[in-house]
């Protein structure tokens, strides 16, 4: 399962709202999503991106369910 499933669904719809606004990013986020099965696999820069977009500078461990 990749992290885009694995996404919570309040991060799902914040990210949704932010399409509008920033789509290249959100666009490029979502793809980086969709190609990782691991949050430690994912890029710094995806990291902060989504920090960024939901407004949110906690742990990238906590936008995701833990479905394992």
């Amino acid at each position: 399962m990749n992290l885009l499933h694995r996404l919570k669904p309040e991060y799902v719809k914040r990210l949704n709202q932010k399409s509008d606004d920033y789509t290249e990013l959100v666009s490029n986020t979502l793809i980086a999503l969709e190609s990782e099965q691991y949050v430690s696999q994912l890029k710094y820069y995806v990291i902060v991106d989504l920090q960024f977009l939901l407004n949110n500078p906690t742990s990238p461990y906590n936008f995701f369910r833990d479905d394992s």
